[in-house]
């Protein structure tokens, strides 16, 4: 025959499947991989035609299979084969003319396997798909469900409140208030969370008042920036609209995580707003946020991992401070429905800033010549960051030594009255305006008096407050007969 280099041994041992036939449609020649595949002795396949092998693909007519033949040379294309036992494959299948005769080369991949672990694998994510579904599901009602005896405990002790004269007692029901308010906050991040990983949140917008909404933001932090003696400022730009079309909720859920953080985190110090109007065009505002603080600060390694789900810096953070790790998770998710990001930049004792930008829409519409692009806002953040921060905490600084004067008058005052909580705070925030010291007794005693501060141990504590004034005043200068 014409194509003695189909019986070389190259042709039997190629993973293909290779068979020759002619205009007719008879198999003239199959290698060994076709006879085994399709289970057929080889002389056996040379008696079958191309319809009784692809009988599901090429066609009984002689006029149909040329047209379908010279059809299929074009590119590869799937087909199915059928064993001689009538199961069936499916195969990549590659035809062209041979030259000089009569007859058709066909090249066939098996691709079965490929198919199968396809299939499997979609399965597997329908699967995943469905368990991710019923999660959040389950955690929706679970959180729903788990909010109506919180609700019901604070609502009944809260009455609680109003009726009990007792100190000792009200401390405890304030206990737990609190502990209900951190119950509720915790059942809203996972609902909120679970809510946009399922892709049913929606940002719902509506006219709002923005100075008003940045007031009661503000108000709602005053209380506890006032209780850790905080500086905080406040800065925005007039030329944003007052009245503006957005999520107002959503926008501050973000302000409140992100201010909650921020006082959560910094023992002495201050904590800032900003806001800036990057851009107004037609009817869209750009907005950009910064709140910025002198707290604990964050390790370029760890800000990897800030904005992920159940993510905190690391696991002393939430042994000491709480919290689930969603705070920024959802933070991020709800900027960018707002079609903004978000960014940190921070250092490891220096304090953190976290800016994030929203597009809202306002309810006058600009023309071309009112459009304008402002400030570059991100340029500014870097221009004004040092906001003392590092000379606050830098130990026998001027700031530094009129924190410490002041911390310490109301530290001893606390003391002498018994109120233990505040004195336990402002022991806390003596610990950060001494670390920079680097003098390891000056820490030893400074925890040793907060101890005793835990203790609510009068005599002890009264001691160890004069032992850390000596202390200070030997290593920095007596604060306060200084002029």
């Amino acid at each position: 025959m014409e194509f003695e280099w189909l019986n070389s041994r190259i042709a039997d041992e190629t993973m293909e499947l290779v068979l020759l036939f002619n205009e007719e449609g008879s198999i003239l020649y199959g290698n060994q991989t076709a006879a085994v595949r399709l289970e057929y002795d080889r002389e056996k396949l040379t008696r079958c035609s191309m319809s009784q092998i692809f009988r599901q693909d090429f066609p009984n007519s002689p006029d149909g299979f040329i047209s379908f033949v010279k059809k299929c040379m074009k590119g590869v294309n799937e087909m199915t084969m059928y064993r001689s036992n009538n199961s069936c494959f499916s195969v990549n299948v590659r035809i062209f003319p041979q030259d000089g005769m009569d007859a058709y080369l066909l090249l066939a991949e098996d691709i079965s396997a490929q198919k199968n672990m396809n299939m499997r694998i979609r399965e597997l994510k329908e699967k995943e798909s469905e368990n991710y579904r019923a999660r959040n599901e389950f955690t929706a009602n679970v959180t729903h469900e788990l909010r109506t005896p919180v609700n019901g405990i604070k609502g009944h002790v809260m009455e609680l409140v109003e009726e009990v004269t007792d100190p000792g007692q009200k401390k405890t029901l304030d206990i737990v208030l609190s502990c209900c308010d951190n119950m509720l906050t915790i059942i809203n991040d996972i609902l909120d969370f679970a809510k946009l990983e399922s892709g049913k949140f929606v940002i719902d917008e509506k006219p709002f008042d923005f100075q008003e909404m940045m007031d009661k933001v503000i108000a709602t932090h005053s209380a506890a920036i006032n209780k850790k003696e905080l500086h905080m400022s406040v800065d925005i730009d007039e030329k944003i609209p007052q009245r503006l079309i957005g999520d107002e909720l959503r926008l501050t859920q973000i302000l409140n995580n992100l201010l909650s953080n921020a006082i959560k985190f910094t023992m002495v110090g201050y904590v800032n707003v900003v806001v800036g109007m990057t851009r107004r065009v037609y009817d869209e505002v750009e907005l950009f946020f910064m709140v910025r603080d002198s707290g604990i600060g964050i390790s370029q390694k760890e800000q990897d991992r800030l904005f992920q789900s159940f993510s905190q810096v690391d696991a002393s953070i939430t042994r000491r401070f709480g919290g689930t790790g969603l705070g920024l998770a959802i933070t991020k998710q709800l900027v960018e429905l707002m079609h903004g990001d978000i960014h940190v930049e921070s250092e490891k004792g220096k304090g953190s800033t976290f800016s994030f930008s929203v597009k809202l829409k306002s309810e006058q519409v600009l023309d071309d010549k009112q459009s304008q692009v402002y400030v570059n806002w991100s340029e500014y953040m870097k221009e004004e960051s040092d906001q003392g921060a590092d000379r606050l905490m830098q130990f026998g600084e001027a700031e530094n030594r009129d924190e410490l004067k002041k911390r310490m008058d109301k530290l001893v005052l606390s003391i002498e009255m018994g109120a233990w909580d505040k004195a336990e705070l402002l022991a806390s925030t003596l610990k950060a305006l001494i670390e920079s010291s680097g003098d390891e007794d000056l820490k030893r005693q400074e925890l040793r008096m907060e101890m005793a501060i835990r203790k609510s141990n009068y005599d002890k504590s009264m001691d160890m407050y004069g032992r850390l004034k000596d202390a200070i005043t030997e290593r920095i200068g007596d604060l306060w007969n200084s002029e």
